[in-house]
C-alpha cells in the first residue's frame, strides 16, 4: 500500500515554505470553521479539575449521553481516542483473513487491516463516474469474491465526498448479514453533509454484521482532544470489541467534552448554515476555474484534477496550504483536496486558484 499522508500537518509544511505555521491558512484539514463552541471550552476548563485522577474505565456518563442522543442502548456504544483508533480496534477483533476497501478513500483503513494480518482487495471507484460507488456492481462484484468477509466504507467517502444512498446502504447490509460478511461503516463525515445525509444508526438492528463510526473530531474542531465512537449491536460483535477494549482510550477532557457536546444546539444550527451557504458557493466557484476539474462533494471538501501544475507547491507560495491526494489508492500527483472553510477564507484559495490557473494557462 502507499505511505498514508494526512492533512493537517502544517508544521512540516511551514518548514517546507520557511514561514511560520501560524501564518499559514489550512485547507487540508477537513475541520469545521466555527471553532470549538464556546460553552464547551467552559465544560474542557471545568475537567481539568479532573485530570488528577483516572476515568471512569466504562466511559458510563459519556455512553449515555451519546445513547441517549442516537437512541440506543448504552451497551450498544464503544468510544475510543478518535474515530482511527476504533477502526484498528475493530480489525483486531476480526479473526478473518480478506478485506476490501474502495479506491481511493482513508488511507488508514487499509493500514489497519494489514496490520491485524488480512489480505486487503481494492474496489476502483472511476473518475469518469464522480467516483460514485454503483452498488449492484459492486454486490456483483462480491458475490463473485467469497474470499472478503470484511468490507470497510465511508460515508460520505473521503476524498471524494460522495454519499451513499440509503436504500444502498440497506441493500448491503442485507448482502453482508446472508453472506456471512462484516461491513465497518465509516460515518466520520455524516454529520457535515449537506443535503443531510441521513446515519444508519437508527437501523441498526441485533441482526446485522456493522461496526458504525462516528467521530466528534470534524464537526466540533477538536482534532487535537480527539474523541470517536462506535455503534455495534450484534451481541457476538458487542463481546468480540470489549475484549480488544484498551483501558482509559479517552482522557477525562475528551470524555467531559463529549458527554456535553450535544447540548451545544445553536452552534449545531450555525453549522448547518454555514454549510448549506458555502458548499454550493464554493462547487460554482470552483467549476468556473480554467483546466481545473472538480467533483461533486456533499460534504466540506472537495477533489480537484489538474494535470497543469502542483497546485500545492503554488498555493503554499501564497500561505495557503491543500492536500496533495498522490497517497491515495487511485489517484495520482495531480488530485487534491481542499476544505470549505469560512467565506472570507473560501474568497481567497478561490482568488488565487484563478491567479494561479490563469497564469499557467
Amino acid at each position: 500500500m502507499k505511505t498514508v499522508i494526512h492533512g493537517g500537518n502544517t508544521l512540516s509544511a511551514a518548514l517546507k515554505a520557511k514561514i511560520a505555521p501560524t501564518s499559514l491558512l489550512d485547507f487540508s484539514a477537513n475541520i469545521n470553521p466555527l471553532g470549538v463552541p464556546s460553552e464547551l471550552k467552559k465544560v474542557l476548563t471545568a475537567a481539568l479539575d479532573e485530570i488528577n485522577v483516572y476515568p471512569d474505565p466504562e466511559y458510563r456518563l459519556l455512553k449515555q449521553s451519546l445513547a441517549q442522543h442516537f437512541q440506543i442502548t448504552d451497551k450498544s456504544v464503544f468510544v475510543g481516542n478518535g474515530a482511527t483508533q476504533l477502526i484498528f480496534q475493530i480489525a483486531c477483533s476480526l479473526k478473518q483473513k480478506v478485506a476490501l476497501v474502495l479506491a481511493p478513500t482513508f488511507g488508514e483503513y487499509e493500514r489497519a487491516l494489514q496490520q491485524a494480518q488480512f489480505k486487503v482487495e481494492h474496489y476502483y471507484l472511476e473518475a469518469k463516474n464522480n467516483f460514485a460507488l454503483d452498488m449492484d456492481d459492486f454486490i456483483y462484484f462480491l458475490k463473485a469474491a467469497p474470499q472478503i468477509k470484511v468490507i470497510c466504507l465511508a460515508n460520505p467517502n473521503n476524498p471524494t465526498g460522495c454519499v451513499l444512498a440509503f436504500a444502498d446502504l440497506q441493500k448491503l447490509v442485507a448482502f453482508c448479514n446472508q453472506t456471512q460478511r462484516y461491513l465497518i461503516l465509516d460515518e466520520a463525515f455524516i454529520a457535515l453533509t449537506w443535503p443531510t445525509a441521513r446515519s444508519y444508526v437508527n437501523q441498526l438492528t441485533s441482526h446485522d454484521n456493522v461496526y458504525l463510526i462516528h467521530s466528534a473530531t470534524k464537526f466540533f474542531a477538536i482534532p487535537g482532544l480527539r474523541l470517536g465512537y462506535c455503534f455495534v449491536k450484534k451481541p457476538q460483535l458487542q463481546t468480540l470489541l470489549r475484549q480488544y477494549s484498551e483501558p482509559w482510550s479517552v482522557n477525562i477532557l475528551a470524555a467531559r467534552f463529549g458527554a456535553a457536546m450535544f447540548q451545544a444546539q445553536q452552534y449545531i444550527a450555525e453549522t448547518q448554515r454555514w454549510l448549506q451557504t458555502e458548499l454550493g458557493w464554493m462547487f460554482q466557484q470552483l467549476s468556473h476555474i480554467r483546466d481545473l476539474t472538480v467533483f461533486p462533494s456533499r460534504t466540506n471538501f472537495f477533489l480537484l484534477r489538474t494535470k497543469h501544475l502542483d497546485l500545492q507547491t503554488a498555493l503554499l507560495t501564497h500561505r495557503l496550504l491543500i492536500r496533495q491526494c498522490s497517497d491515495y489508492e487511485g489517484l495520482d500527483e495531480h488530485y487534491f483536496r481542499v476544505a470549505v472553510k469560512s467565506h472570507q477564507d473560501n474568497q481567497r484559495l478561490i482568488k488565487y486558484l484563478q491567479l494561479l490557473m490563469t497564469k499557467e494557462g
